[in-house]
């Protein structure tokens, strides 16, 4: 009996380990679109994302959720600055870190993955929508569109406009449906929560049906700090 515990028990670990890990991969976001989020970057030009996986998606301890994916080469509508000029930093968008397909090797910025607060501001210095660089539609996270949403300052419900234009989306499309897992994911995570909960049933069904030893107790301790 101890065996089956130990089974289930770990059974249960690794599904609910693996789970967690998986739904921080890109292919667990949504872009604008409500489809698989894609690559912002891509080969011949600098690996991008606060992961550096090439995709704008993010870890607890990245407090500026970049999210936004931007062309640092393309030129404003209007004549504006590019991104460090009008936010005020030191000009890296013109500079080369390591490629997309070669990290011993480097390459131009082009698209990157920058800050939504950041793009926020971006817009509200450089004069509106019309006067800043290009977005790249297809790699921009669901998750900043939902941000924005929970903003209540102007700033943000224009970043949010600027994105329905420049990606050619209707107006108040947007829902918290969209920020969803995509359907491609659902077979997999059906798959691990179903090991999940077969895993948590046995063990309810196993303590209710096994009278606990001393021995047995030890055993499942020991096992645990293994």
């Amino acid at each position: 009996m101890r065996d089956r515990r130990r089974t289930l028990f770990l059974f249960g670990s690794v599904a609910a380990t693996f789970l967690s890990d998986t739904t921080t991969t890109h292919a667990y976001y949504t872009n604008v679109y409500g489809d698989e989020l894609r690559s912002c970057s891509s080969d011949g030009t600098a690996l991008t994302g606060f992961t550096r996986t090439g995709y704008c998606v993010d870890r607890n301890d990245d407090a500026g959720s970049h999210h936004i994916c931007i062309d640092l080469s393309s030129s404003t509508t209007r004549g504006g600055g590019n991104f460090c000029d009008v936010t005020g930093q030191s000009d890296w968008c013109d500079q080369e870190a390591p490629c997309h397909d070669d990290a011993d090797q480097n390459c131009p910025i082009w698209n990157w993955c920058v800050c939504q607060w950041a793009f926020a501001s971006y817009l509200e210095n450089a004069g509106g929508c019309d006067y800043v660089q290009d977005v790249v539609c297809d790699a921009i996270n669901m998750e900043a569109v939902e941000a924005y949403r929970r903003q209540s300052q102007s700033k943000y419900a224009n970043a949010l406009r600027c994105i329905e234009e420049r990606c050619n989306i209707q107006a108040g499309r947007f829902s918290l449906g969209d920020a969803l897992l995509p359907s491609h994911a659902f077979p997999l995570t059906v798959l691990l929560l179903s090991a999940l909960t077969v895993a948590i049933l046995g063990l309810k069904k196993w303590n209710g049906t096994h009278t606990h030893s001393e021995s047995d107790t030890t055993d499942y301790v020991s096992y645990q700090a293994a």
